[in-house]
């Protein structure tokens, strides 16, 4: 029960990072709290943590958002799947190598999100879509130390 309490706690942290307001001239340097906790609980226990996490993690988001019910869930699940099948090879790599990974699976994103909003009419054609992913990429060194001591604190297995 102490495992999977200190579990939803790192997801609402994220959410509540994800919540957090910026001033207008930094929105395109937030990066993607939620995805960012999802992918390393995938990574770090794929057999527990996976898509049907992934997916309400992705709810939640929209609604802390306000966009497209299932936006951000259907690209959580497309995340999410990548990573639970190559997180034996994931884990092999150093740190900021996975980083590359991660900001490669956040631009996935950040582009799918773009085209939804685009097609609805909401969205200018820009590459500062991509500057989360790339902000989340360089995030993910720190957020892994942290996150595994918060896992090895509590022997979350």
């Amino acid at each position: 029960m102490k495992s999977f309490s200190i579990f939803v706690v790192t997801l609402i942290v994220a959410l509540m990072l994800e919540a957090m307001p910026l001033p207008e001239s930094l929105v395109w340097y937030r990066p993607e709290w939620a995805l960012l906790v999802i992918l390393y609980w995938v990574i770090a226990l794929p057999f527990r943590v996976g898509v049907g996490v992934a997916w309400f993690l992705g709810l939640m988001v929209d609604l802390l958002q306000g966009g497209i019910i299932g936006q951000h869930s259907l690209t959580y699940v497309i995340i999410a799947f990548s990573c639970a099948i190559f997180y034996k090879r994931l884990r092999m790599y150093h740190r900021w190598q996975q980083g590359i990974f991660v900001c490669l699976l956040v631009s996935i994103n950040q582009l799918v999100g773009f085209w939804i909003d685009h097609y609805l009419g909401n969205a200018q054609p820009t590459l500062m879509i991509f500057m989360p992913a790339i902000i989340t990429g360089l995030l993910w060194p720190w957020s892994f130390v942290v996150l595994r001591s918060i896992r090895r604190i509590y022997s979350i297995r």
